[in-house]
């Protein structure tokens, strides 16, 4: 969860002639499934897919639907900081996880920017990757729903960790197999005491 303090204004009434004060808001923002989907259900855009092409409008929406604090104004979501959205957006690229996978970097390395991120793999069957589509993916793995609060990258990792062990076995190429059998009988031999 990350909490940001959005600071209080001051503005001029001129009705009253009076200076007008707004207290700060303390933001609780949780970037989730269950987020997703409110946004999605809403612009009816794959989150996803839409992350570089997004308006400010929807950007903005979706802090709103990730917003966990009851009762917040909508005006608040326009006085975010600079420094504010690049927290916001360093939080939602965070792992979140120890977890990381062959040919890809570390999450506890430190990023290279020459080198780009690696790409989700393409979902199966051509199927775009939405929030249904999630939520079919966990379930299918036995992952419990009050798992769509979690962070996000976090739900994604297990929900590829639980499709790489549920995957078939990769066939081994002739070369692998013969390389086995030779390992076998060589221990075969040790154990026997023979020469073959």
């Amino acid at each position: 969860m990350l909490k940001l303090t959005v600071a209080g204004e001051q503005s001029w009434n001129p009705r009253t002639e009076e200076f007008e004060y707004t207290k700060p808001v303390e933001l609780r923002l949780e970037h989730s499934l269950l987020s997703l989907a409110k946004w999605e259900s809403k612009w009816h855009v794959p989150f996803l897919t839409s992350s570089g092409s997004m308006t400010r409008e929807q950007q903005l929406d979706y802090i709103r639907c990730m917003t966990v604090t009851q009762g917040t104004a909508p005006a608040v979501y326009r006085k975010l900081t600079r420094e504010q959205l690049t927290a916001i957006n360093e939080y939602m690229d965070d792992p979140m996880t120890a977890t990381w996978f062959a040919g890809e970097p570390k999450p506890n390395e430190p990023k290279d920017k020459r080198t780009a991120r690696p790409k989700r793999r393409p979902p199966r069957g051509g199927t775009t990757t939405t929030a249904e589509v999630l939520y079919a993916q966990m379930f299918a793995l036995g992952i419990p729903k009050e798992c769509e609060k979690w962070h996000l990258n976090r739900l994604l990792t297990l929900i590829r960790v639980g499709q790489e062990m549920n995957a078939p076995q990769k066939k081994m190429t002739p070369g692998e197999r013969m390389s086995q059998q030779r390992a076998l009988n060589a221990q075969r031999k040790a154990k026997m005491h023979t020469r073959g």
